[in-house]
């Protein structure tokens, strides 16, 4: 079958995508990427390439995903479930699963909890094993916007990507470059709450994150913020895109408080984005960003 480029997002479910397709002996190389350059049509992509959990890009060879945004894409070289909890079970499912792999039934498990924010308040206040690494691994929680540790985000992920499969979790955590990530994380854990008091607003059971003035943007698991507001059902998370060429805004379905119908991925799609249906984004000019976040929040209202 041959080796491929893997093109896909840089966390836990992007790793576990690259687990499977090393242990086929079908992975050459791995390419991290934003889900709005693959939609933008800013990377190029070649019958080489297998694309996981994100925009799909005719010229690759086989692409994986489970967005609902993305349902009305038709391709016979594009796999998409929506029904699935994570990419990477799609990829693993499309393989063979356990007939085939030897990839464990708890990671694949935890992959699909992460991808799928399957997480009890436990998890959200007190994380440990996979849910932590998940965390750590995930651009949300915010590490990669702090550059001071001894190796790459890009790094750490080829060092689990070849540690993983043949140890246990507790051994993966006491990695040096695991334990150093996780010491930031509880270093800005009580910065990170007070950030969020501060900058929030409640809006009746939407609660919007105003974190363009806030720098910098502590590291903190992005579910957190459904503990101090538990009558919040989605919340809004707005800030500077790179370099402040544009704004952001992460929609997503509280995991307490789970009583919004709400299609999320459809409200992004609507201003370039897309996603979920519990977990969205869009990026706008920052012009149009107070109107298009009034017409967010009124979809949501």
């Amino acid at each position: 079958m041959g080796r491929y480029r893997l093109i896909t997002r840089s966390d836990f479910d992007g790793l576990v995508c690259a687990m499977i397709l090393k242990e086929l002996d079908m992975l050459e190389d791995i390419m991290f990427v934003h889900p709005k350059d693959m939609q933008d049509g800013m990377i190029d992509v070649n019958e080489r390439d297998i694309s996981t959990n994100v925009p799909y890009l005719p010229g690759v060879y086989l692409a994986f995903d489970h967005h609902i945004s993305e349902k009305g894409t038709k391709a016979v070289n594009y796999i998409n479930k929506p029904e699935a909890a994570s990419a990477a079970r799609v990829l693993y499912e499309y393989f063979g699963g356990a007939s085939r792999l030897k990839i464990s039934e708890e990671l694949m498990d935890a992959v699909d909890k992460f991808d799928s924010a399957q997480y009890t308040m436990e998890d959200i206040v007190n994380p440990k094993g996979w849910v932590m690494l998940s965390y750590l691994l995930d651009a949300r929680t915010g590490l990669g916007r702090f550059r001071n540790f001894r190796v790459t985000n890009y790094d750490l992920m080829m060092m689990l990507l070849n540690y993983c499969p043949d140890h246990t979790i507790d051994e993966v955590m006491r990695l040096p470059d695991v334990q150093e990530r996780v010491k930031m994380y509880y270093e800005h854990e009580k910065l990170f709450h007070e950030q969020l008091k501060g900058c929030a607003e409640v809006v009746k059971d939407v609660v919007i994150l105003h974190l363009k003035n806030c720098d910098p943007i502590y590291v903190g698991n992005r579910f957190y913020v459904y503990t101090l507001y538990p009558q919040a059902t989605v919340s809004i998370h707005e800030m500077w895109g790179l370099k402040k060429r544009n704004t952001v805004f992460t929609l997503g379905k509280s995991i307490i408080n789970r009583g919004s119908d709400k299609d999320l991925a459809a409200i992004c799609k609507k201003h370039g984005g897309g996603g979920l249906m519990n977990a969205a984004t869009c990026q706008v000019p920052n012009g149009l960003a107070d109107g298009i976040l009034e017409d967010i929040l009124q979809q949501l209202l």
